[in-house]
Parts: C-alpha cells; structure tokens; sequence
C-alpha cells in the first residue's frame, strides 16, 4: 500500500486574499472529494517590472502556452497610464503588451492595479499612485493612518468619498481602450488595497512591522472615526444606549473612538460588545469599498467584455493560534468575519482568489508565529464552495521546489479551486524562454487539462452499509489517502457494480485501488493484488476495476 508522506515546509511571510468566518470561528475540515474542477485552468503571473524586449517576452510566453498555461495575469498600473494628469490616459504599453499576449497564443488576465508597487513582499519595483492626485483632498481625506499614527499612501483610503469616482474613470478608460482586446481578455482583476488585495495596510515596514507582528489598526484619521461615530450612532441610536451596551460613561458620540492601545484591545477587549462593535464595523469599511468599486466595474466592463470580474483577500495565516491574542493579525488586516466578508463578494458577483495554497501547518502552534495557513484555505475554501463563489488560487512565497506544487494541489484538487496563478512566471521560465528546472513539476502536478473518467468497481465484497471508494497516486485520486478526499462512488442496482465519475489529468500516469470503508466511513480494505497502473488519454473516458 502506499503512505502519504506530509511534507513540511517553513516559510517567513506571505500575503493572501480575502477571508472570513463568523467571529474567526473554524469549521471542521471538509473537502470535496477528489476531482479537478471541469473548468479549471493554469496561469502566470507577469514580471512586476515593465518589459524591455518584447521578442524575448513573447518567446516567453510561447514556452508558457506550450507547457499548457492558459492566461497570463498582469498589473496594469494606475501610477503608469495616468500619471499624465487626471484623466490624460497614455494606453500604449499595455496595448504593446496584450499585442503580444495575444500573439503568443495566451489569453489575458488584466488586474486594474490602483495601488502602489513597492513596499510589499515581493515587490521589485516602484510606481506610485499618479502624483496629481494628491491635489483632490487632504492627507486625513485621502490616506490611512495606523494606530501609531504613521499615513499610508500605497493605496486610496476606503473613507475617501473621490475614491470610487477615480476608480470610476479608470475602468472606463480601460474599457474603451481594450475593447478590441475582448478575444484575450478572459477574467479582470480589482485591486482593492494594498499589493492588490481587500484588507488594510496594516502590516507595513515602513509603519515598524515585522513579521510575525500582528500589525496595526488603522482608523485613525479623523475621517475613520467620524465614520465609527457615525455607524455607533445608527447603531444604538442615543448615547445612554451604547453607554448601557458598551459600560461606558461617554456624553456624545463625538466621543466614540478606535482602541487607544492595540495590544491591550486584542488580548482584553475584542471579545467585549465595544470590541465586536468595532470589528464588524472596520470590516464593514472593507465589504462596502468592494461593493462600490464592484459596482462601477461591472458597469463599465461587463458590456464591453462579459467576462467573470475578481477581487483578492490575503491569506493571513500568523498569529491564528496565538495564546494571547488570536487572529489579531487578521483583525488588523480587517478580516473579522470570514462568512461575512464572502458574503459581500456573493452579492458583488465577484470571483475570489485567495493565496498560500503552497503552504502547511507546521508553524501552527510554534511560538511567535501560530501560523496555520492550510487550515485558513480549507476555511476559507469551503466558505466559497458553500456560497457558490468560485475561487482560485495562488502561492504566497516562491515555491522553489516540487513539494510546495505537492501542497497546491492538494488544496485546488480537494476543495474545489478554479484555477491558480503561479507567482511568477520567473519560475517556469527563463529569459531566453527555455524551460526551467520547476517548469515540468508545475505542469506535471498542477497545469493540467481535466478529463471526466468514470470509474466502475466490479465484485467488490461489500455489506449493508458499506460503501466503494477510489484513491491513487496524485492529489486529484486523494494521494492515496483512505480519509477525506478518495472518490466515492455510488452503488449501480442495475448494473451490479459501483461507479462514479471524477476529473483527472489528460495524459498523466496514474496508479490506483479501491477501497472499501464502513457504515460509519472507516477503512476496511484495500483492493488486492498489484495497483492499477494507467497513463490517461486526452478525452473523457472509462476504467472498470474487478475486485
């Protein structure tokens, strides 16, 4: 038989894309069993910094497409196209850009990156927001500032009301300008703060962060909290209510304020009505910036290129366990309530893409980090699946080896992932568009094309109750696992034997068994004899097993 070896990998830092569950509460793991989503597919994410030698890069990106990467995701830079003036559009880089693209073969995943690039994890580059803006409003206006007082200008602020305007005027821009693109535009992307993703900037080098500090809070302009004052107020109504609900004293609602102590709040008043108060409305900021800008893009994109628009939550995976102050780091982020938050990108009609697939839980318990970032994307995962919000994936970390591929697809080929963007196409390809050492473990484990396979167990020796399971060697077959994932499959009166279709790879080799478990989803048996052993054509199929 074979034994699932757990591979463990340490990781630093990471950055994911947009999560929640009630009050951070976790359920218990499910996964879907094994099969690769009909429809899912592989991609790349470009070179942060701008392309010099356009031949080079589309020989890149014909090794790409012949390694079966479906669509290239790129940052299209707000700092770039307009930093002319406002509303003085200059398209033609990234004309240039999806010219090549689709030469290429690719199709095109452009993200509207309306922030900044430089100052993240990852970052090799750095373009500013266009620097006119900052003529429309003041600092407090337009920025975010932390609970140490420290303005951000990586990204407009959420409380800003020219935000959505500005937003406004790019999509419309962009949708004029790509219209003639719609042949390889397959999917656009919403930036939605800081590195691209829905949250806060609180963790921040620049502010004094350093992982794995839990961040800081950033409500602190006059604008964020005549805006807690404001909600506080439609809340309770009178300040005698709010006193009597939160055990304060205050006389007016002018007097309603952010925590004045970060640290104190986590780990003594987040779980107060104060503290629950203050959550759900910082996160609420979060839920109605995307509704907003959702709303403008689908205005300006969906009659032009009827094509799925995403947003992207980051995976904060430290501190989850913290014995003193659990999930601060996502609080900070504004990641409060993880259904909640899914639940805006639902009514947003909003795909989501979540990151760190690539790693496990090996720090989970492990001071300081209490990092568990495979039990936030199965969270997070099933929160989407049980919504019907598709999702994709991407990795938080370069992923220097084939076990880090190992780990993601286990969590794309489990839990129900569309698609994943491996950061970034340096990883597959080098500059003169040969292949590198990673390409064939990415493509072999994760760029696949999927292929319905019915498999049919015949004479298996079942009892009432017992149930006919499939599981083989790869992540889409469960691994050979006997737990969560194997396929199960369904009992045929008619036929007399057990089917049940899943989704593999085309052309792949595979071994396999069945396995019986009981009433009560315990392993019995395995299927005797030597494994099943098969290399998979490339179109959809059967395989009959006798027993």
């Amino acid at each position: 038989m074979r034994s699932l070896v757990k591979r463990i990998r340490m990781y630093a830092a990471a950055s994911l894309a947009v999560i929640l569950a009630v009050s951070i509460g976790f359920p218990a793991p499910g996964a879907e069993a094994s099969s690769i989503r009909s429809d899912y597919k592989a991609y790349a994410m470009a070179p942060l910094t701008k392309i010099t030698d356009w031949n080079a890069f589309r020989n890149q990106l014909i090794t790409l497409k012949n390694n079966n990467i479906y669509a290239l995701t790129t940052d299209v830079w707000w700092g770039d196209v307009e930093q002319g003036g406002d509303n003085v559009f200059n398209w033609a880089y990234y004309k240039t850009y999806a010219d090549t693209v689709r030469a290429a073969g690719l199709k095109w995943i452009p993200i509207i990156s309306t922030h900044q690039c430089g100052g993240n994890v990852g970052d090799d580059c750095n373009i500013k927001l266009p620097t006119w803006l900052w003529s429309k409003g003041t600092q407090d206006q337009m920025t975010m500032r932390s609970e140490t007082g420290y303005y951000n200008n990586e990204t407009l602020s959420p409380w800003w009301t020219g935000t959505a305007t500005q937003y406004d005027e790019l999509y419309a821009s962009f949708a004029t300008n790509f219209s003639g693109y719609k042949d390889i535009i397959t999917k656009i992307y919403l930036s939605g703060g800081p590195a691209g993703e829905l949250r806060f900037p609180s963790y921040n080098t620049a502010d004094g962060w350093s992982y794995p500090g839990r961040g800081k809070l950033q409500a602190y302009t006059d604008v964020a909290k005549q805006s807690f004052q404001s909600a506080m107020n439609v809340k309770y109504g009178t300040v005698s209510a709010l006193n009597s609900a939160w055990g304060t004293s205050l006389t007016a609602f002018s007097q309603v304020n952010p925590p004045s102590d970060g640290d104190n709040f986590f780990i003594n008043g987040v779980n107060s009505t104060y503290g629950k108060d203050f959550m759900t409305w910082y996160q609420s900021v979060l839920e109605k910036h995307l509704n907003t800008i959702a709303a403008k893009a689908h205005s300006r994109f969906d009659p032009v290129f009827g094509v799925p628009i995403g947003a992207k939550v980051a995976g904060i995976h430290w501190q989850m366990n913290s014995p003193t102050m659990p999930h601060a780091a996502e609080f900070g982020a504004g990641y409060y309530n993880y259904s909640t938050l899914l639940d805006e990108f639902k009514r947003s009609n909003l795909d989501l893409t979540f990151t760190c697939l690539e790693m496990t839980d090996s720090q989970a318990y492990t001071s300081p980090y209490y990092s568990a970032p495979k039990t936030l994307v199965i969270q997070v995962a099933n929160l989407a699946n049980q919504k019907g919000i598709r999702i994709n994936g991407e990795n938080a970390l370069p992923i220097n080896d084939g076990s880090g591929y190992q780990n993601t697809a286990e969590m794309l080929f489990n839990y129900n992932f569309g698609g994943f963007t491996l950061l970034r196409m340096s990883s597959l390809v080098n500059g003169d568009g040969t292949k590198t050492a990673l390409m064939d473990a990415y493509r072999d484990a994760i760029a696949m094309t999927p292929i319905p396979v019915t498999f049919i167990v015949k004479n298996a020796p079942t009892v009432s109750g017992d149930s006919v399971y499939v599981t083989g060697s790869r992540w889409e077959m469960g691994n050979w696992t006997t737990g969560l994932y194997p396929l199960k499959l369904t009992y045929n009166s008619s036929t007399a034997d057990w089917r049940g279709t899943a989704n593999i790879g085309a052309s792949r080799n595979y071994e396999f068994k069945a396995i019986i478990k009981d009433s009560a989803g315990t392993f019995k048996s395995w299927e005797p004899g030597a494994n099943n052993t098969w290399a998979t054509p490339t179109a959809g199929t059967n395989y009959t097993i006798t027993w």
